[in-house]
């Protein structure tokens, strides 16, 4: 049996549905994995990781032309850096335009030292942004990296 791949994921089943017809009139074998679990559980999409459609490793390449999406990048913990300046809709992926876009934290070592030694947990994260429809991370700098360096950069 060969392997099936994610191409994209989708929050309910009926919006999989869609995109699968799409791909299964282009001669493309689909199958969408957590279907049932949503449609059982609607309120466990987001702890499932939604419904994903997955194709054979062969015909990746061709569904992801087909569906106009771009490769998502190997290495998930990619993060672009924004500035503040050049996005102005912040709930909106800078890079798709989608609207389906959820903020990520994650911890730093400030965060994982206490809670291993104390026991308890210190809420210091870097927060990040994801497009699920893109997979596309990003983050927002507040100032600019220009200034920055021109602030600390040493006098000659």
């Amino acid at each position: 049996m060969e392997p099936f791949v994610t191409v994209k994921t989708f929050t309910f089943a009926h919006e999989a549905h869609i995109i699968q017809g799409r791909l299964e009139a282009e001669g493309i074998e689909t199958f969408l994995k957590d279907e049932l679990t949503v449609q059982v559980h609607p309120f466990a999409s987001n702890a499932v990781g939604g419904v994903k459609l997955q194709v054979k490793a062969e015909d990746y390449d061709k569904a992801m032309e087909i569906l106009g999406l771009q490769k998502t990048p190997e290495d998930d913990s990619h993060i672009e850096i924004i500035e503040d300046s050049a996005i102005a809709d912040k709930k909106r992926c800078p890079f798709c335009g989608s609207e389906n876009v959820g903020k990520m934290t994650s911890g730093n070592w400030l965060t994982y030292f206490p809670f291993l030694v104390i026991g308890f947990f210190l809420p210091i994260y870097r927060r990040s942004y994801k497009c699920f429809d893109c997979e596309r991370r990003w983050a927002i700098r507040k100032r600019p990296v220009i200034n920055w360096i021109k602030k600390n950069r040493p006098k000659m």
